[in-house]
């Protein structure tokens, strides 16, 4: 695994290497000259592993969330694979040089062809990787013409379908929000780390709420210490106690655990074993400690200078009443912030625990036809997307919802799927 990971600092950066100085200065170059001279142009693999080398040298000057790091992807691909869908990575130059890449997976949707970023269904932000010059370039015009493009190079697309794009990510506006959005079901968590961020963010009341359910769980169970999972006995033993925890507290709600489906415990398990040894790891499991006992896992990934806490759990029983999140939240920030991590996300999903830490973002979705059938997919896409957010975001209603499917379930004694990074625990 390449431990030189993306660097997403800003363009001001005064420190950075040599290779991401040269791809600014070639950005800079090409974003004085006419657009003539560099014209925008698409090219399509139709593997993850024949745009590697394209990918990973692209990331090192790029703005772009961990869920479209290389590593992320492909950790996905090497354990749940596409099934029927088909790899469609498509690079954009500017001239001869790469300047963005949309990681997509072409599938059957509503009886079209629909792209996506590969992943999506599992991620918590919608983006592309994109260098910070490129995004003046990719106006609505730019983008359905590149749509064009990759469908006829990956023989044929109907309509793309971008879901829970951020407004901006560090600090950078989405060019994708130039074309027709809504908002997304859920919401997304994000704060800095640093002066005023995540690491300054508690009130006096609630962190002594949190140093006093420390000196709690450590007088009933022992010494309390939050460790990274940093060999493979460690990733095993924390991903049992995760999958063990996170069963428990879906068995309560009436829903499967996705997340001991064996594509899923693949998944976290290679991303994390592959990420050993690496400051940016693509997956890393992070263990709460009281004496010998795991309390609290959290499962989290990097890019760049942010880092994602993709999904927790918690113990129940007795040590559940000693705000096993907050402790877990309040030692993984401060060990987030001595590695040089500047930000951090909570997932999506509206937690009330969250907003300790982050602040709820609204997220858009964006379904742009290529095609007349595309046309009338998007909005029958979009329609759906409308219906799940205004009942997500009616207490009312989602109670409801609730209460009518542990009822249905109970009887067919059954168990509704679980949405990865959405449903966490307090």
């Amino acid at each position: 695994m390449q431990s030189n990971v993306a660097r997403q600092e800003p363009i001001s950066r005064e420190t950075h290497s040599a290779d991401e100085e040269l791809m600014r200065r070639d950005a800079d170059a090409d974003a004085g000259m006419p657009e003539q001279a560099n014209p925008l142009s698409v090219r399509v693999f139709d593997s993850i592993e024949a745009s590697e080398a394209l990918w990973r040298g692209l990331e090192k000057a790029a703005v772009l969330t961990p869920y479209q790091r290389y590593d992320w992807i492909k950790a996905l691909l090497d354990t749940r694979g596409l099934g029927k869908a088909r790899c469609a990575v498509a690079a954009i130059h500017a001239g001869e040089r790469p300047i963005a890449l949309f990681p997509f997976e072409i599938s059957r949707r509503f009886g079209v062809r629909s792209a996506g970023i590969i992943g999506a269904d599992i991620g918590n932000a919608g983006w592309l990787v994109m260098e910070p010059g490129a995004a003046a370039r990719l106006t609505p015009a730019a983008l359905a013409s590149i749509f064009s493009d990759i469908g006829k190079q990956a023989g044929g697309l109907d309509m793309v379908c971008l879901m829970n794009q951020p407004e901006s990510w560090l600090g950078l506006p989405n060019p994708l929000l130039e074309l027709a959005h809504q908002p997304a079901p859920d919401h997304l968590y994000v704060a800095p780390i640093g002066p005023g961020g995540a690491s300054e963010r508690l009130n006096g009341k609630r962190l002594r709420n949190i140093q006093r359910g420390r000196r709690r769980l450590e007088e009933a169970m022992g010494p309390v210490v939050l460790r990274r999972a940093e060999s493979i006995a460690d990733i095993e033993r924390v991903h049992a106690t995760f999958l063990e925890q996170r069963g428990a507290r879906f068995a309560q709600m009436g829903v499967r655990n996705i997340f001991a489906e064996a594509w899923f415990v693949d998944f976290f398990k290679h991303a994390a074993t592959t990420s050993l040894g690496s400051d940016r790891p693509a997956l890393r499991f992070h263990a709460l400690y009281a004496g010998d006992e795991i309390v609290a896992t959290s499962c989290g990934t990097c890019a760049g200078t942010h880092y994602s806490q993709y999904i927790n759990s918690t113990a129940a029983g007795p040590a559940a009443k000693y705000s096993l999140m907050g402790i877990l939240m309040h030692d993984l920030v401060a060990e987030l912030a001595g590695m040089g991590i500047t930000s951090i996300d909570m997932g999506l999903g509206d937690f009330d625990y969250k907003a300790d830490w982050t602040d709820k973002q609204v997220v858009f979705d964006s379904v742009i036809p290529v095609t007349a059938a595309g046309s009338i997919a998007a909005r029958l896409v979009l329609g759906l997307r409308r219906l799940k957010r205004a009942i997500k975001q009616n207490d009312k209603l989602f109670g409801t919802l609730k209460r009518l499917r542990a009822m249905t379930l109970n009887r067919k004694g059954e168990e509704a799927p679980a949405t990865p990074g959405s449903e966490e625990s307090e």
